[in-house]
């Protein structure tokens, strides 16, 4: 296309140039014949014509009645243009004019059709050469940086995937580092990274879950077995305490498996919830009665501070997570504590605060106070009927509202948490 593009336009400028030539070689033709008095001298004609040959040009002049007044002989010709048949050539006539009046004819032959001269004819071959030159080692040098850039790009990808393969082996243990200069590719690498961290984090997740579940139900079972055991060999009497007591084993047992598949349902989304227009204060002073009775026993100050707010929300599981909230604040709140409850709209949310001036949570414990089965004091936590799954229940249903719950808890001060719910749900 280059090439193309370049012999189109230097036709062009032959054929301007050749055009020019002849109109110099009339106009010089034209000043002869002035001079000499309005009559051609062969002599004088003779030098243009022989300049003419040098150009690549045969100029014959001939007066109007067509006769030859000056053409080149045949020695001569053959010497210029090493040829002595102009009647193959290309030609061009034109006549030469002084004030309007027709003195002459001049007839212009060449070899070529554009009138290319030894000199253009080397030119372009010149040009093409060097141009064809030029575009073989432009395409190596493009065929050299392709590859580079290639191989630049490649080996990152090469890297991922190897590195996926091993992620989906469950190897999590490395993570891929930023070598190269493509934002890109740096991206995807940090997508992977990600990736893998948060599978490893599943993954230990899930080894920790199948332990604590074991664990869980492991004491009731355990404690059942023994019981019976005990009962079969005649060691203990078969009475009704002892029926009662392993009987509320089997209901803790019932409640933890309640539980674990109420939080499955949630955090999988197959417990749709129902939401309609709630009163939360309503909701919240419905919970609080439930409550009253320990509030009591524990002769617990309540400061309960709410306005009228509307939401749509599933009324039933929202009052699990106050139920769940407001029992922890009790449960772990000394004889003559304080509880204060908050309820405001803040922005485009609305934000429901339970704090307590209880035993508070440890720094160390507080980021993982939502995970299933944790529990920052387990002996105190099962002698007081904890399982470890509460807050995680609330986690899973505030999340699904698409809100957030957070915790902020120093201790041996108390705790506070913060349910933030959006109002256009």
């Amino acid at each position: 296309m280059t090439m193309s593009l370049v012999s189109d336009h230097f036709d062009k400028y032959v054929q301007k140039k050749h055009d020019t030539t002849l109109t110099a070689y009339k106009n010089e033709l034209k000043v002869s014949y002035l001079i000499n008095n309005g009559t051609w001298k062969p002599a004088k004609v003779k030098k243009i014509g022989v300049r003419a040959l040098q150009d690549g040009l045969i100029l014959v002049l001939k007066n109007t009645d067509n006769k030859i007044i000056w053409e080149p002989s045949q020695t001569l010709l053959h010497r210029a243009t090493n040829t002595k048949n102009i009647d193959s050539m290309n030609k061009k006539n034109g006549a030469i004019k002084i004030n309007s009046k027709k003195v002459a004819l001049v007839q212009f032959s060449h070899n070529d059709a554009l009138g290319y001269t030894r000199h253009d004819v080397a030119f372009i071959n010149d040009l093409r050469i060097s141009l064809a030159g030029i575009s073989i080692f432009v395409f190596l040098v493009a065929i050299v940086i392709a590859v580079w850039i290639a191989r630049d790009l490649s080996r990152p990808l090469r890297q991922i995937v190897s590195f996926t393969q091993a992620v989906a082996s469950g190897d999590y243990r490395n993570q891929l580092p930023q070598q190269t200069q493509i934002v890109e590719v740096n991206a995807l690498v940090n997508v992977t990274n990600e990736l893998s961290r948060q599978l490893s984090k599943n993954q230990a997740l899930r080894e920790r879950l199948s332990s604590d579940i074991a664990h869980e139900l492991r004491t009731p079972l355990t404690t059942i077995q023994g019981s019976l055991e005990a009962m079969i060999d005649g060691i203990w009497p078969i009475d009704e305490a002892r029926l009662v007591s392993l009987n509320d084993e089997v209901i803790r047992l019932t409640h933890l498996i309640n539980n674990i598949e109420n939080i499955a349902s949630i955090e999988h989304r197959e417990d749709k919830l129902i939401k309609v227009d709630t009163d939360l204060s309503k909701l919240i002073q419905q919970v609080l009665n439930n409550f009253q009775s320990n509030l009591e026993e524990k002769r617990i100050t309540l400061d309960y501070q709410t306005e009228k707010i509307i939401v749509a929300i599933d009324p039933n599981k929202i009052n699990q997570v106050i139920t769940n909230l407001l029992s922890n604040a009790i449960k772990f709140t000394q004889t003559k504590g304080k509880i204060i409850i908050k309820l405001k709209r803040v922005a485009d949310n609305v934000v429901l605060t339970i704090e307590d001036n209880g035993s508070g949570i440890a720094e160390k414990d507080v980021p993982h106070v939502f995970d299933h089965f944790y529990m920052a004091d387990p002996a105190r936590n099962r002698q007081q009927g904890g399982q470890g799954i509460g807050l995680a229940i609330v986690k899973a249903i505030v999340v699904a509202h698409g809100g957030s719950v957070s915790v902020d808890s120093e201790l041996g001060v108390g705790t506070i948490f913060t349910v933030k719910l959006p109002l256009n749900n």
